[in-house]
């Protein structure tokens, strides 16, 4: 108060003892309203005495004069807002027994629709960013306690616990970042109870026929070529690569067989796994892991082969009556099952359909072998005889269509009947043989086209892939 009486007596002193106007005072406006994007803002003064401004002590607007004499034009400079409540002040323009007042306020950011969004997470834990709308000042909440939260300025920083669980299942959080009552993103969290979701791991790549010798042979050069087609690394641990079981071609003289239809299901038989506990194999993005049947140089004794040596993994089958070579700088697929009672090779004309499948930790070969046996009557026909057989309970075993991360269904051009495998997992089907006996398909693979630096994956190998190719590997 003193302050005050002092400038009013510091004014009254510059009007001097003279007799002269009663001092006036008036603002173009009482009150201004300005958007949360901030800016400039004006008001004008007329006067005839001498004036001063004060602005209660608020950061986020400034003037431009703070004191000044007659009319004059003042510029108010506004922050930007991010809040999701208005704000307000006053602008107090005083002199010699003349006091106006304006009022200002700020409007708080007009919310944009809700953002919904899925991430999901394999089992192993992990990384997630949820980015955030840029200009509000948000806060966050979510419903459980195996994620961990830092807030920045761009968006929520996630980390993820690794989720233990023995069963085929996700589990879910849901995460909200709040402007006030209105939710600017709402994130779902689905942490698989697998290291690698469908799509992401896909076989890029078969060879199965080999590189063609003298006397109407091949080299046993045959290989997978898995390929991450995700943007992140993946674990390939205990990813099992499995046969078909059911014949999907018609023979040379027209007979075929019939089968039960599966519903969500393969029926398979050999089943080899890729070694590891959960994290001992990563495979980063357009990384690939060659699995060979045989992981030796085959071009030392037959030029044009392909040299496997250098394979990641391989097939390796103890037999005391068809011995196998060992490679010992090459780590061998772990069999769960085999349908050979000797060495497993590829089918030469590529009358086969592969798959490869994640498996719940709860599950292994013994689990699968017990309690997944595919039972039931399938036909043989051909022209006026038809004949019907028992699957054996050795045979052929069910995996379940969850499981499955890609699959691929083989024929022969010409004898192609049905594929193996429905079309939830491969609409189509890929070759290099054109016929029975082919000697043409010897040295060429099937492998997958790549579009914009990613692997094709339309769930159709008829669309896919690339028939009868030369192989990636062929120097």
């Amino acid at each position: 108060m003193k302050k005050a009486v002092l400038v009013f007596a510091a004014l009254a002193a510059m009007v001097g003892c003279s007799k002269v106007a009663e001092p006036t005072l008036t603002v173009s406006t009482n009150a201004l309203l300005v958007s949360a994007a901030g800016g400039t803002s004006s008001f004008e003064i007329s006067s005839n005495t001498n004036w001063m401004i004060s602005t209660d002590s608020q950061s986020w607007y400034t003037v431009s004069v703070s004191s000044g004499s007659g009319n004059a034009t003042v510029i108010v400079e506004v922050d930007p807002y991010t809040e999701s409540k208005a704000r307000s002040g006053e602008i107090t323009v005083f002199g010699p027994n003349v006091r106006e007042v304006i009022g200002i306020a700020q409007t708080s950011p007009v919310a944009p629709a809700k953002v919904s969004n899925e991430y999901v997470v394999p089992a192993a834990g992990g990384t997630v960013f949820i980015p955030v709308p840029a200009g509000y000042d948000y806060d966050y909440n979510w419903d459980e306690t195996w994620i961990w939260i830092t807030k920045t300025k761009e968006g929520l920083e996630l980390n993820v616990d690794e989720f233990r669980t023995d069963e085929d299942e996700y589990r879910t959080a849901v995460i909200r970042a709040n402007f006030g009552s209105n939710i600017l993103v709402e994130a779902t969290i689905k942490q698989s109870w697998r290291n690698v979701e469908p799509g992401e791991l896909l076989i890029e790549e078969i060879y199965f026929t080999g590189t063609a010798i003298e006397g109407g042979f091949a080299s046993e050069d045959e290989y997978f070529k898995l390929t991450n087609n995700s943007d992140h690394t993946i674990y390939a641990d205990r990813t099992v690569l499995v046969f078909n079981y059911i014949q999907g071609d018609k023979s040379e003289v027209g007979a075929y067989y019939e089968y039960p239809e599966l519903e969500d299901a393969l029926a398979v038989t050999t089943m080899y796994a890729i070694p590891g506990s959960g994290k001992d194999h990563p495979v980063e993005p357009g990384k690939s892991l060659i699995i060979a049947i045989h992981a030796q140089d085959f071009s030392a004794e037959n030029p044009g082969a392909i040299d496997l040596s250098h394979a990641d993994f391989e097939f390796y089958d103890e037999n005391e009556n068809y011995p196998d070579t060992d490679n010992p700088d090459v780590a061998n697929m772990d069999i769960w099952f085999k349908q050979s009672r000797t060495i497993t090779l590829l089918n030469r004309h590529g009358l086969a359909s592969y798959a490869i499948v994640s498996v719940p930790k709860n599950e292994d070969a013994a689990s699968i072998m017990e309690n997944r046996h595919w039972s039931g009557t399938y036909y043989f026909h051909f022209d006026e005889w038809n004949f019907d057989f028992e699957i054996a309970d050795d045979d052929a075993w069910l995996i379940p269509g969850d499981w499955v991360l890609d699959a691929v269904n083989g024929s022969i051009q010409d004898s192609f009947y049905r594929n193996p495998w429905g079309a939830a997992f491969d609409a189509g089907w890929t070759h290099a043989a054109e016929y029975f006996g082919d000697m043409e398909r010897f040295g060429k693979s099937v492998r997958r086209k790549v579009q914009d630096g990613k692997l094709v994956d339309s769930n159709n190998s008829t669309n896919d892939f690339i028939h009868g190719t030369t192989p990636s590997l062929k120097k």
